[in-house]
């Protein structure tokens, strides 16, 4: 049965010239060298080199066969060679949770500037959070900050929150509440409508409302979708309202595609934080990305 490892020593001798430049070359013993050679004659048939003192010269045979199979043994060798390098490279994989936006935002970019393997998680923040508690997560990008002993945050970005509607929506009266200072009135309209949010724990919608009335919102909203490009594709196809950052609103808004309501008595922003988990053995690759992060964010 042909054994490749006959062609590589064959080659080796053929190259270095002598059975101990070959065996230095593959590393095995003289003799080992010597038989390899010996079964690789004796299945081919012919004689592959000239035996003298200080050299193995290669018989026209030999020659014949080095030409043939020189250029397929160094693929092979270089084949070997990568498989080699991927496998012993042991990357650390971390495990980072986020809102489904922030990836196409934040990690897109930077993906091949990343020196680990990393598999991402996209889900509602009470699900992400718990993973990160129970050491299923190394890092997640969170706007909720918890007392947790073991888990270390950090400022990622601020953003401006819009309140939007649908360009049909006739916000006529609120504004005319707005104008007259009529505020109960102008919650009580707002709160009459149909409202969208990310998650049923309405988190920016109790911050606008803290900001201008002074008060948590006492509705539910209508639609919960946790999808921050679903609901502005939503909102411009039906009635309602809903908070989302300036930077997702700006270019539908000046298309007229939809509509800003009100900048509010006060500006809302969403914070949104890196949360890292201080137990976690990827923690040092944790802190390589939130530096890549904010160095791309910088520039």
């Amino acid at each position: 049965m042909l054994n490749l490892e006959w062609y590589r020593t064959f080659k080796a001798i053929y190259e270095r010239g002598t059975l101990t430049g070959a065996a230095e070359s593959l590393l095995i013993t003289q003799p080992g060298v010597s038989q390899q050679l010996s079964s690789l004659e004796a299945y081919m048939g012919v004689k592959l080199f000239e035996r003298k003192p200080r050299r193995m010269l290669p018989t026209p045979n030999g020659i014949q066969l080095y030409n043939q199979i020189e250029e397929a043994i160094i693929q092979l060798e270089k084949t070997e060679e990568n498989f080699k390098r991927k496998t012993l490279l042991n990357r650390p994989k971390i495990k980072i949770g986020m809102y489904l936006e922030v990836f196409h935002y934040a990690f897109a970019p930077i993906l091949n500037q990343l020196e680990m393997d990393v598999e991402f998680l996209f889900g509602e923040t009470e699900e992400l959070q718990d993973k990160l508690f129970r050491k299923q997560l190394d890092l997640l990008i969170t706007t909720d900050q918890s007392n947790y002993k073991d888990i270390r945050y950090a400022p990622f970005c601020k953003e401006e929150l819009l309140l939007i509607s649908s360009k049909n929506l006739d916000t006529i009266p609120f504004n005319q509440f707005v104008y007259e200072r009529k505020m109960d009135e102008a919650e009580k309209w707002l709160s009459e409508q149909d409202w969208y949010s990310y998650s049923h724990k309405m988190e920016t919608i109790k911050s606008f409302w803290a900001d201008n009335f002074k008060k948590h919102p006492y509705f539910r909203p209508r639609y919960v979708i946790p999808n921050l490009n679903a609901i502005l594709d939503a909102i411009q196809h039906n009635n309602g309202l809903c908070l989302l950052p300036f930077s997702m609103c700006k270019d539908l808004i000046e298309k007229k595609e939809i509509k800003e309501v009100w900048q509010g008595v006060k500006t809302t922003y969403s914070t949104k934080y890196f949360a890292l988990q201080m137990q976690s053995k990827n923690l040092k690759q944790a802190e390589e990305i939130i530096q890549i992060i904010t160095n791309n964010t910088n520039q």
